[in-house]
């Protein structure tokens, strides 16, 4: 969903106002941020793997009144759920397939020091205005 011309220039207005009053702040707030909402980024691997948990949670309980080792099979089920959650938000969140990344030739080095496009743009239109 899109903002509004209204809400884009109230958010640019909020943005002009973080610069002015902290730069460094404002600066660094900038490139944290991430549309998804944090770092984390939920793959259809992922999700695939969460899904294949539940699954086997499920199953381990519906099949439980058999035997108790089906416990186990739950238990297991739990802990592959819990390591596929874990395991998206700690992935780094690129933006993009790292494939279609590589095609281009835009890899980035993986230490940080390189900014991204978005991030070059986002400067540079307010270097401008200052």
């Amino acid at each position: 969903m899109s903002l509004s011309e209204q809400e884009q220039r109230a958010l640019r207005e909020i943005e002009r106002s973080l610069l002015a009053d902290d730069p460094k702040f404002g600066a660094s707030v900038a490139a944290d941020s991430t549309f998804s909402g944090g770092r984390g980024s939920v793959t259809l691997r992922g999700v695939a793997i969460a899904v294949v948990g539940l699954i086997l949670l499920i199953a381990g309980v519906a099949l439980a009144q058999v035997s108790f080792w089906f416990i186990a099979l739950s238990i297991a089920g739990f802990l592959v759920m819990l390591g596929a959650g874990v395991w998206m938000l700690r992935t780094p969140n690129t933006g993009g397939s790292g494939e279609a990344e590589g095609k281009r030739g835009g890899r980035q080095p993986r230490d940080g020091s390189s900014p991204s496009k978005l991030e070059e743009n986002f400067r540079r239109r307010f270097e401008g205005n200052q």
